[in-house]
């Protein structure tokens, strides 16, 4: 992330510079401008769950009545055009403002899971 903020020997980058909040301007004001207005449309495959029932005739050899066995995932997969720039940025925070939406968030973890229930 660091080749795409300004620097003096990287001009044309997309992020402007670091700076303090009181440094913006001379009231330490945001000035607004329209540089970084994004489409951030995205699509998530945020949860999938696959289970199998093992055959009746099957598990009965083994003294069970069900067996299940069943596989979870979670944050599988996002694609956004934002990505382009940067993934750093979770395309869900953007523009909440209940949850912040300033993009100082954890990235979306994933996660793989495997489950086997038997009834006998």
């Amino acid at each position: 992330m660091q080749d795409k903020i300004w620097s003096e020997s990287n001009p044309d980058a997309y992020f402007p510079r670091y700076r303090g909040y009181v440094a913006q301007n001379g009231a330490g004001e945001l000035q607004s401008q329209s540089k970084y207005i994004q489409h951030v449309a995205y699509i998530r495959l945020k949860n999938l769950q696959v289970g199998y029932n093992f055959p009746v005739n099957l598990i009965k050899k083994v003294g069970l009545s069900n067996a299940r066995v069943v596989l979870s995932a979670e944050n599988i997969f996002t694609y956004s055009p934002l990505y382009k720039i940067t993934r750093d940025i979770d395309v869900e925070s953007i523009g909440n403002v209940e949850g912040g939406g300033n993009g100082n968030n954890y990235p979306q973890l994933k996660s793989y899971s495997i489950g086997f229930t038997a009834t006998f």
